[in-house]
């Protein structure tokens, strides 16, 4: 073999090494990234995350008893329900808080008066007094969102071996800030139709709520955030996200009972460079470095 030959092969091999390595190293602010130290002695958050929330990655709904009409069996309306449960989570990443919890926290003394306004209008109208109640109640139980639903006898007829119900609920927001309207949907419910059914709603529920989860870690005092979202929540390189503080504290109802409730503080933004299975790096905007800390809520949009 040629020798020359053999030496211009080497010299084009080495070039193409050192071109991989360049293209493999990271850019200007990722740089800044992976020489940053991790941010030590960070004080607690008045409110930090528990265990659960920390391996749920999801942000919470709760739903008030839900009111079924007369007529409607039992089958009915099980299934009714599971089927707009099952599609907020598959759609809306969200976790449903177990309605039990729910009734025995509505059972307390400070929300009565809510608990009247639900068994006697059963969500026929939506004024401002029962809105409040709801919105309080649902700090109260510290959810994101809190859900009002009725299932009703459908008008539509349908073959002999199938069913419908007419659904209607409505989903307030709960924190930052508090919407009332946050959704409103209305269907007809029809057994053998489940799964276009499934899609259609699907469709409108993906990308409605945002992921939530919370600070890990930062470093490089504060300009970089490690939260508990990840790759499996389907979180996306570049979005942008919020970062809250969440603040338990107590408010007065209607009639001067005091009640605790949890708030959430917007503190700034940041936004996702790097996503792993369980976890996401963001940058954290300047004006938000100095007011963040480790627990903090997080919500990308």
């Amino acid at each position: 073999m040629n020798k020359s030959f053999v030496v211009r092969w080497f010299e084009l091999l080495i070039v193409l090494v050192l071109l991989l390595g360049l293209s493999g190293c990271p850019s200007g602010p990722d740089m800044e990234f992976v020489s940053a130290g991790v941010d030590e002695n960070l004080e607690e958050v008045p409110v930090p995350p528990t265990m659960k929330e920390l391996l749920s990655n999801k942000s919470n709904i709760a739903f008030l008893p839900i009111q079924y009409s007369e007529g409607l069996t039992r089958y009915h309306r099980v299934l009714s329900n599971a089927f707009v449960m099952s599609v907020l989570e598959e759609y809306g990443d969200l976790e449903v808080i177990d309605e039990v919890y729910v009734q025995n926290h509505l059972e307390r003394t400070e929300f009565r008066e809510l608990k009247r306004m639900v068994e006697e209008e059963k969500f026929r109208r939506y004024e401002q007094p029962l809105v409040e109640r709801v919105i309080r109640f649902g700090k109260s139980l510290g959810v994101s969102y809190i859900g009002l639903m009725s299932v009703h006898t459908s008008p539509v007829r349908v073959s002999a071996n199938d069913w419908s119900t007419y659904i209607t609920f409505r989903i307030m927001r709960v924190e930052d800030p508090p919407d009332s309207s946050y959704m409103n949907h209305e269907f007809t419910f029809i057994f053998s139709e489940s799964n276009s059914l499934w899609e259609e709603l699907g469709a409108q529920i993906r990308g409605k709520f945002p992921l939530g989860g919370f600070i890990l870690e930062s470093r490089g005092g504060r300009s970089y955030a490690r939260i508990s979202i990840g790759r499996r929540n389907r979180v996306e390189m570049d979005q942008h996200c919020k970062i809250f503080r969440r603040i338990r504290k107590e408010s007065q109802d209607s009639e001067n009972n005091l009640i605790q409730v949890t708030d959430f503080d917007l503190l700034g933004k940041m936004q996702i460079f790097n996503i792993q299975e369980d976890f996401s790096w963001g940058r954290v905007e300047p004006e938000a470095r100095k007011k963040i800390l480790k627990g903090d809520a997080v919500r990308c949009y």
